[in-house]
């Protein structure tokens, strides 16, 4: 059970709750059991011209340090059992 958590919220939730304007990528459903190397949805936000823009955007799930040659390894290091 290392590494995960859950995301109950909806795709529109998201949206609502963060004021954000669009959806980048394909959204996943909510989930009582998000493991590493799944796809989950993230929010990003930027000033532009002085505006917040906020976006969600689709992510992998995972910690993959800048020396690693493969992103499998992301799953790897999230848990030591």
């Amino acid at each position: 059970m290392c590494g995960r958590y859950v995301m109950s919220k909806a795709t529109s939730d998201l949206l609502s709750h963060f004021d954000a304007k669009e959806v980048e990528g394909n959204p996943p459903g909510p989930s009582w059991n998000v493991a590493p190397t799944q796809n989950v949805p993230i929010v990003a936000e930027r000033l532009d011209e002085g505006a917040l823009d906020r976006r969600l955007l689709i992510a992998k799930w995972g910690l993959v340090p800048s020396w690693a040659k493969d992103t499998k390894i992301g799953s790897k290091l999230l848990c030591t059992n």
